[in-house]
């Protein structure tokens, strides 16, 4: 019996973190949990492990992804059609590209491209990257910057004619420091 007790007393205790399903559930998960968090006292990390801490991580979209207009570029580059080629052109780093996206806005168009950036909630710079789709095409391009690496080019060179104006300007910015 005493042994019934203290599971019974642990499952009580111990937090079951729910995993939203979809993203809205975890966009009201979230917005519920950031009412009850002072940003001035825990800072933005604090902020964002508290959210993950009790909603999870959110959920990708699955609809809609064939044509990404208006969508996050993290969100983008972890569903069809775009996971398999972006894991396809930047192998290893794809973990790291993923990450570095976490924070971003929605992807711009830009004639036949869509581009669109971001960086890791870890803040201080520790990594930032962006990522243009050729809609017309399907050509893909990223790069990716960190502390320690520097940036990494990803389907383009300094020779590649036809490269985005917003995904040269990002990569003159991180190049320079």
């Amino acid at each position: 019996m005493k042994i019934v007790s203290f599971l019974l007393a642990g499952m009580l205790i111990t937090p079951i973190v729910a995993q939203a399903k979809t993203p809205q559930q975890w966009a009201d998960c979230a917005d519920k949990v950031g009412r009850t968090i002072d940003v001035q006292e825990v800072g933005n990390i604090g902020y964002e492990s508290e959210i993950k801490s009790k909603c999870g991580t959110r959920p990708v979209p699955t609809t809609g992804m064939a044509k990404p207009d208006g969508r996050h570029p993290h969100d983008v580059i972890q569903a069809a059609p775009w996971k398999a080629r972006f894991q396809q052109l930047v192998g290893k780093s794809y973990a790291n590209l993923t990450s570095a996206l976490v924070v971003s806005s929605a992807m711009q168009r830009q004639g036949d491209w869509l581009v669109g950036s971001g960086y890791d909630p870890r803040g201080a710079g520790s990594s930032k990257a962006v990522i243009a789709i050729n809609t017309k095409t399907g050509k893909v391009m990223a790069a990716y910057s960190d502390t320690e690496d520097g940036v990494k080019f990803f389907g383009f060179d300094e020779n590649t004619k036809g490269v985005p104006s917003k995904f040269s300007q990002w990569v003159a910015e991180s190049a320079a420091g």
